[in-house]
C-alpha cells in the first residue's frame, strides 16, 4: 500500500492491484470507505472499445462478460488476476502510479496499453488526474462507448445517490435522491446531473462526491452512472453490497489514443460537497474546438475520418447517414440566442441540419432542429445559426447534433474546425 495523509483525508492506493485506490477516509470518520468485494470494484480507471465481444485467440472468456467487448480495467480480472504496476512515487504530497491493466473478461490477458495516475489532497479533496496511453495493434476504428471515469463503488453505508437534476442549475434548488433496481441485468442508472457532481451518502447525508472534466476547475461531466447494489447498510468493505458511481462520457477510443481527464472527490456532509463541487463547475457557455482531439464529439450512421489534424475534423460523407454528436453538456435557452460553426462542405449544395436536446430527451428529434447552409465552396466558413426566436428553443439544452446535407457524391467531406454556443447580438 501507498498512502497520502493530509490530516484530514487519508487516501491509499494497492500496489499489489494495479495501483487502484482501495482506502478512503476523513480524520472524523477513520473507517475505509472503498469496497473491495472483487476485483471490479475500488476506485479504478475502466475503459471500453470494441469489437464486443473481445475474444483474442486462445483466451479465456467468461460468458457471462462477453457483451462487455474491449474493457482493460485498473485493479485487475474477473478471474483474480491482479493489474502490474509499472511505476510508482509516493513524496508525501504526490503519489503516482503507473500500471498495465487486465481485462476484466479476460482470463489473465493484460492490456495492450498503460495507465496513469496523479494524486493529490487538498484539504477534504483528493484531486485525481488520470491518462490512458493506447498501443492496440487492432487499428479498427470502433464506435463510441461510455467511459468510467473514473469508476468509484464504495461501502453500502453510503447507499444514497444524490445530485441536483432540474432544470435550473446553480441556483441552490432542491437535490434528488437518484433511485436505481439492482435487480435488473443492467443494475445501475443513468442520470443527468445538471450541476456536474453526484455524491454517496448515508442516512445522515455524509459521504464522499464526484466531479469530473479535463482540469480540477473545468469540471462539466453530466452524465453520472450509479446505484446501490445489495442491502443498504454495509460498513464491511468485502461485502458484495456496494454502492456505485462514475461519471462517463461517450469517447471514441481510438488505437493509438491518448486519453486524459481529471477527477476531484471530497468528503462531507451534502451542503458541503455542493459548495466545493459547484465552485469547481463550468457555467460558461461551451466551445468546442478541435485543436487538439475531437473535443468528446463523435459520429454515428457513418465514418469517423479518424482524430483532428491541424485543427480540423473531416467526415468522409460518400456513404451512409452521419450524424456528429457532441458531448452533454448544459445550458439556459435564453443564455445562448446562437451557435456558430466553423466548417467547410465540398458536397452538393444542399442544407445540413442542426439539432438540439433538452433536459429529459431521450434523443433528437426533428421538432428541435433548424436547417442552415455551409457554402459549398470546400473552404472554411462561419455560419451562426440563430436560435432564439424557434418555439422549441426553451428551457434547459444538454446537447447538439450535427447533420451534414444528405446529398451523397465521390469524395464530399465536412470539416469542422469549431462549435461555438454563444450569446449573440
Amino acid at each position: 500500500m501507498s498512502f497520502l495523509d493530509n490530516g484530514t483525508v487519508k487516501i491509499g492506493a494497492d500496489l499489489a492491484l494495479g495501483g487502484a485506490i482501495t482506502w478512503l477516509s476523513h480524520k472524523e470518520r477513520p473507517d475505509n470507505l472503498i469496497n473491495s468485494h472483487d476485483l471490479g470494484r475500488q476506485i479504478q480507471m475502466s475503459h471500453y472499445s470494441g469489437p464486443v465481444p473481445f475474444h483474442p485467440e486462445g483466451a479465456t472468456l467468461k460468458p457471462e462478460w462477453r457483451t462487455i467487448g474491449w474493457n482493460p480495467i485498473q485493479t485487475g480480472d474477473v478471474f483474480g488476476h491482479p493489474s502490474r504496476v509499472l511505476e510508482h512515487h509516493n513524496d508525501g504530497n504526490q503519489l503516482y502510479v503507473k500500471c498495465v491493466p487486465m481485462h476484466w473478461p479476460l482470463d489473465n490477458v493484460p492490456g495492450e496499453c498503460v495507465f496513469e495516475i496523479w494524486t493529490t489532497l487538498d484539504g477534504p479533496t483528493v484531486i485525481m488526474r488520470f491518462r490512458a496511453t493506447n498501443a492496440r495493434p487492432d487499428q479498427t476504428l470502433y464506435p463510441a462507448r461510455n467511459q468510467e471515469l473514473p469508476a468509484v463503488y464504495v461501502i453500502s453505508a453510503l447507499h444514497r445517490f444524490m445530485s441536483y437534476t432540474g432544470e435550473r442549475p446553480f441556483t441552490g434548488g432542491d437535490l434528488t435522491h437518484v433511485t436505481n433496481d439492482f435487480h435488473k441485468p443492467w443494475p445501475w442508472t443513468e442520470q443527468t446531473c445538471t450541476e456536474s457532481w453526484a455524491a454517496l451518502v448515508g442516512d445522515d447525508d455524509w459521504g464522499v462526491g464526484v466531479a469530473s472534466g479535463d482540469n480540477c476547475d473545468n469540471c462539466d461531466i453530466c452524465i453520472f452512472h450509479g446505484g446501490l447494489f445489495g442491502k443498504a447498510g454495509s460498513r464491511e468493505v468485502r461485502d458484495s453490497p456496494t454502492t456505485y458511481l462514475a461519471p462517463v462520457r461517450k469517447e471514441v477510443f481510438d488505437h493509438d489514443i491518448v486519453y486524459d481527464y481529471t477527477t476531484v472527490m471530497t468528503l462531507g456532509t451534502l451542503a458541503e460537497i455542493r459548495a466545493r463541487l459547484t465552485a469547481r463547475a463550468v457555467r460558461e457557455l461551451p466551445t468546442w474546438a478541435f485543436a487538439n482531439g475531437r473535443s468528446h464529439w463523435y459520429v454515428i450512421g457513418g465514418v469517423d475520418g479518424g482524430l483532428p489534424r491541424d485543427g480540423l475534423w473531416t467526415i468522409p460523407c460518400e456513404q451512409g447517414m452521419p450524424s456528429l454528436i457532441g458531448p452533454v453538456r448544459c445550458w439556459r435557452a435564453e443564455d445562448a440566442a446562437e451557435i456558430a460553426i466553423e466548417a467547410s462542405w465540398n458536397g452538393p449544395a444542399e442544407p445540413a441540419r442542426l439539432r438540439w436536446r433538452c433536459l429529459g430527451d431521450r434523443d433528437f428529434s426533428d421538432e428541435r432542429s433548424v436547417p442552415f447552409t455551409i457554402p459549398a465552396d470546400g473552404m472554411l466558413n462561419r455560419v451562426v445559426v440563430p436560435l432564439a426566436a424557434h418555439p422549441a428553443y426553451q428551457g434547459l439544452i444538454t446537447g447538439l447534433r450535427i447533420d451534414p446535407p444528405p446529398g451523397r457524391q465521390p469524395q464530399a467531406r465536412l470539416t469542422l474546425r469549431a462549435v461555438v454556443v454563444q450569446r449573440g447580438r
